[in-house]
This record gives C-alpha cells, structure tokens and sequence, in this order.
C-alpha cells in the first residue's frame, strides 16, 4: 500500500490529473534518422521546461515512445486529447508546435496528416 501513496504523491507532484496536453514523440529512429529523432526529443524536452509546461497545473506531460506505427516523414508527433499527428517533427516544427497549437490553441495545419475528431458538448 505504501508504494501506491508514493505513486500518489509523485502524480500530484507532476500535476498529472490537470494536464491539458500530452504530447508524445517517436524515438524509435525507424520513421527518421536516429540523431533527428533523438534531436527532436531533446529540443521537446527543454523547451516545455523553458515555457514553464511541466509539471504545473494545466501543463503539457511529454512522452517519447518507441513506435507510433507510422514509419515515414518522421519524427512522428501526436498530441492528446485533440489525436492531433504531426510528421517532420524537426526541432523547428516543435517550436512552431509548442507556440501555436500547445500555448496558442491553434494546430499546424501544414504538418498534420491525421486529426481525431473531439465530440461536442452540447
């Protein structure tokens, strides 16, 4: 029971249950190069601590993974909740990612190349 209060107290410290974007990035080195998509991480990684996202409340959590099943024009990105998926994740586009669509509520329309449709609260 004692690791779960430390699981807790970790998730709190994060401000996991308040964050309003996860963005996850593949690393894999299949769908890119491995030094551009290492390159890519290592950029999304600063800059989300340089804009003051992480782990505060309405922050961005990012995760690298090591396949998003999409093995062309990497680095793969997609956002949640939105299922918004970016291609040519350069450190560029991270920027334009982070600036426009993270902080600015306005996707990338020229790197998207799937969208999940979010349901209307009415």
């Amino acid at each position: 029971m004692s690791s779960i209060k430390g699981l807790t107290k970790l998730a709190e410290h994060r401000h996991i249950s308040s964050q309003k974007q996860h963005l996850l990035l593949c690393t894999a080195g299949k769908c890119a190069p491995q030094e551009e998509t290492q390159a890519a991480w290592d950029y999304l990684k600063r800059r989300i601590k340089e804009l003051d996202l992480m782990d505060v409340e309405s922050g961005v959590y990012r995760s690298k993974v090591d396949c998003l099943r999409v093995c062309r024009q990497g680095p793969i990105l997609v956002s949640y909740p939105d299922g918004t998926w970016y291609h040519s994740c350069s450190p560029e586009v991270i920027e334009r990612i982070l600036q426009e669509h993270v902080m600015g509520g306005k996707p990338v329309e020229e790197y998207i190349f799937a969208q999940g449709a979010l349901e209307s609260e009415d």
